[in-house]
């Protein structure tokens, strides 16, 4: 790195992302600390620290509050199937795990679920954050109506896939999905539980779920961190 025309800030950045692209640094590895990028590269730490945050930016590394920096881990491409998250993580060789926001029975719900689920009595909400191996990756909010599902509420809900429970003790068959798709910048909660810069974009997803008899029994809101997510599409003429 001793390139007089080119500043040693962008330097630095060209190194990091040559190291990643020899796989000499793999997605979610950690970045020794300023300090020490600084004595290595013979530069000053506000230096290193421009280079870092251009890389965050740039969604190549990420910071994890009292953690550190980390090379940023590839992307999941969303499936084309019908399927739940857990069902999906373990598909593509990733470790699925929830943790449970909120669970709450509505029992007067307002106008718009009411629309949506073509039900109105008590509506089950379920808030989890979904975890890829053990990394924060979408927060997911679902409403079912409490008439098709008795005591579904009881169900923990960090250890079991709901469609599963869905399937097996309740006879549902998922047959179709309608899908909204909306870009949009997080909320200071969405940043702060999904562990992103407010700046990172997030896919949100908004599904009603039909069953075998083309009744809807979930509607669904999932936010989707957009610097670990993608969409793939197939257009043909």
């Amino acid at each position: 790195m001793n390139n007089k025309k080119t500043p040693l800030y962008k330097q630095l950045k060209k190194e990091i992302i040559q190291k990643i692209e020899r796989g000499e640094l793999k997605p979610g590895d950690v970045l020794p600390p300023e300090r020490e990028l600084a004595e290595l590269f013979e530069m000053s730490r506000m230096t290193v620290r421009q280079a870092i945050s251009e890389l965050v930016n740039e969604y190549i590394l990420i910071r994890r509050h009292g953690s550190g920096t980390y090379v940023a881990e590839s992307k999941i491409p969303q499936g084309r199937r019908l399927k739940s998250f857990s069902e999906d993580m373990r598909a593509r060789g990733l470790l699925p795990g929830s943790k449970v926001l909120e669970k709450t029975i509505i029992v007067e719900p307002p106008a718009n679920m009411i629309a949506d689920l073509k039900s109105e009595g008590k509506i089950l909400m379920l808030k989890r954050l979904r975890l890829a191996d053990l990394y924060p990756l979408a927060i997911e909010t679902i409403m079912l109506p409490i008439e098709k599902f008795n005591n579904l509420e009881s169900r923990n809900f960090e250890n079991e896939s709901l469609y599963r429970i869905l399937e097996e003790e309740y006879s549902i068959k998922i047959t179709k999905a309608q899908q909204k798709i909306e870009v949009r910048m997080p909320t200071p909660q969405e940043s702060e539980l999904l562990e992103i810069n407010y700046s990172v974009p997030v896919f949100h997803f908004k599904q009603i779920t039909f069953d075998q008899n083309n009744e809807i029994f979930e509607v669904a809101h999932s936010v989707y961190r957009g610097d670990r997510y993608e969409i793939n599409t197939e257009i043909y003429s």
